[in-house]
C-alpha cells in the first residue's frame, strides 16, 4: 500500500463504492464482516468516540427515511377532516393501522 501511496482506509472507500469491485473477494469478505469490523470501531478507545456519533446519525437517517415514507401522501395516510365520512372513521382499525405502520417502518417500529 505504501509503495502504491495508498492508504488503508482509500482502499476500504474504493473498494465499497466503485461498481467494478462488487464482486471482488475482498469486498465480499469485508460485507461478510461487517458486523466484526463496526464492533472492532466500537472497541478501540479512540474510534470509539469517532464512530459513536457517526453510527447515530447513519441509523437516524434510517428511522427518517422510514418516518418520511410512511408520513408521505402516496402512503394513504393524509385525509381532510372535513370530507371524512363517519362510516370512514367507524371503519377505522388501529390494529390494522399499527399493522402498515409495521410493514412501512419496520426498523423504527423495533424500537416501540
Amino acid at each position: 500500500l505504501d509503495q502504491c501511496q495508498v492508504s488503508i482506509a482509500g482502499l476500504i472507500v474504493t473498494l465499497l463504492t466503485c461498481p467494478q469491485y462488487e464482486n471482488h473477494p475482498f469486498v465480499i469478505e469485508l460485507l461478510e464482516r461487517c458486523g466484526e469490523i463496526l464492533d472492532a470501531f466500537l472497541c478501540h478507545p479512540v474510534g470509539r468516540h469517532q464512530f459513536g456519533p457517526h453510527s447515530f446519525r447513519v441509523v437516524e437517517n434510517v428511522y427518517l427515511q422510514e418516518l418520511r415514507s410512511l408520513a408521505s401522501e402516496d402512503n394513504g395516510w393524509h385525509f381532510q377532516a372535513s370530507s371524512t365520512s363517519t362510516k370512514q372513521l367507524e371503519d377505522f382499525s388501529l390494529q390494522q393501522a399499527a399493522r402498515r405502520i409495521e410493514e412501512g417502518a419496520p426498523k423504527w417500529w423495533s424500537l416501540l
